[in-house]
């Protein structure tokens, strides 16, 4: 009966990770089959009779948190036939992408004195970008080193930090740069 119990944990668990995968866009579908395992494990485990009071404690714990994940994974479900939620299908982080944790469209370069280098990556990430959604046209490479070395100037002054970070971000279709002191990034 314990083996029960861990595999529905175990189980659980999948399914979480199987839904998050889905409601980020990196799975097309939901993940149906492995929830109707758990539905049948649920069910199974809600019926048999337990007098070992650890283990039904367990269980009914189990239980409630995939019914809590039920709710909330029926719910974004809904939302998403209704239209009201999108899933955001995710896009590939290219080699220039600076830290493993960042979204997908999200370039990052640090750099203390924007040397030639660094300042080409982040404007190969600006290219990038702007293929990815269509704008045909980039901006001037040299007009965007000047005002990035202005802004880099002015956040080294204002923050008193050594390095400055710029980000690549796409948002509601417009490719913008954002600057700020490396740091003090939270991510």
């Amino acid at each position: 009966m314990e083996e029960k119990v861990r595999k529905l944990e175990q189980d659980i668990n999948k399914l979480k990770a199987a839904y998050d995968q889905y409601f980020a866009g990196v799975e097309r579908r939901p993940p149906d089959k492995l929830a109707d395992k758990v539905a049948r494990e649920v069910r199974t485990l809600t019926s048999t009779v337990m007098t070992n009071t650890a283990l039904r404690f367990r269980t009914q714990q189990a239980i409630s948190r995939y019914n809590t994940y039920l709710q909330y994974w029926q719910r974004n479900l809904r939302e998403l036939e209704e239209g009201r939620k999108q899933v955001r299908r995710a896009t590939p982080v290219t080699q220039a992408a600076a830290p493993q944790e960042q979204l997908p469209g999200v370039f990052e370069v640090s750099t203390s004195n924007t040397d030639k280098g660094e300042m080409d990556k982040l404007f190969s990430a600006l290219t990038r970008e702007y293929q990815r959604l269509g704008n045909g046209k980039t901006p001037d490479m040299e007009k965007v080193r000047t005002a990035l070395e202005q802004q880099a100037q002015t956040i080294r002054e204002k923050y008193g930090s050594e390095k400055v970070a710029f980000k690549v971000v796409s948002e509601e279709g417009k490719v913008r740069i954002k600057a700020g002191p490396a740091d003090r990034r939270k991510t």
